[in-house]
């Protein structure tokens, strides 16, 4: 399983990005629990725009989902983190 994780705006508005395949890993099941744990349902709803706020934008597999930074949290958060700290620079 791909998954991209794209992070844009913030003060400076640059983006940057992490990809992973799951299947080159170590332990490709832990990633499969991680993701199972996503919720099915829309993941945020639309607060006040936070200004200089980060936008992710999370693909697994096939689904794409957009989460303002300030709203980023629980298993999303989760996927985020390790995403960034495991995953290859895109």
């Amino acid at each position: 399983m791909h998954i991209v994780v794209r992070r844009s705006g913030g003060l400076a508005g640059t983006s940057r990005g992490w990809r992973v395949d799951t299947e080159s890993r170590d332990d490709p099941d832990a990633w499969y629990d991680l993701v199972g744990a996503l919720p099915r349902e829309e993941p945020v709803r639309r607060r006040r725009a936070v200004p200089d706020d980060f936008t992710w934008t999370v693909t697994v597999a096939r689904t794409t989902v957009t989460i303002p930074g300030s709203q980023l949290d629980g298993p999303w958060a989760a996927l985020v983190r390790r995403v960034r700290d495991e995953g290859d620079p895109d």
